[in-house]
């Protein structure tokens, strides 16, 4: 197992498809996707996740995890694992001091939490988004999964 950086131009399609497999109702635009991000493979593409970054600040944002629909729980979780040593790598290399993310998996938070070096700061946050191209993105289901 191994890890990439991702390239959205040609691995969009994959989390496209693994969106699709699970039923959801509207997927991720590519265009809201950070250009950093990484992607962990063996013979099959496992998990992805991305990490918004601004170099002239300390401070980054981890997107989630996907992950294929097909992987099962003790693969897919060892890449995850590897995904967040990875994105640590990442972000270090860019100055990133601190790193924020958020979700309502409990799978999730106890990966972060005993993997991941992370702490939990806040319970019981309410998300809020400004739409500002209403026209464009009519379903924002992607975002509130």
């Amino acid at each position: 197992m191994k890890y990439r950086f991702w390239n959205l131009d040609k691995d969009y399609t994959i989390l496209e498809n693994w969106c699709k497999e699970r039923n959801w109702e509207s997927n991720i635009p590519k265009e809201m996707l950070p250009p950093q991000g990484i992607i962990v493979e063996d013979e099959d593409t496992i998990c992805a996740l991305g990490l918004y970054l601004n170099e002239q600040v300390k401070f980054g944002y981890m997107y989630g995890i996907f992950s294929n629909p097909k992987i099962g729980k003790m693969k897919l979780y060892r890449a995850m694992k590897l995904s967040l040593e990875a994105v640590k790598k990442l972000a270090t290399s860019k100055g990133i001091e601190v790193i924020i993310t958020h979700t309502a998996e409990k799978a999730l938070e106890k990966l972060y939490t005993r993997h991941g070096n992370m702490k939990l700061v806040e319970q019981n946050v309410n998300q809020y988004i400004m739409n500002l191209n209403e026209d464009k993105y009519k379903n924002l289901d992607w975002i509130s999964k």
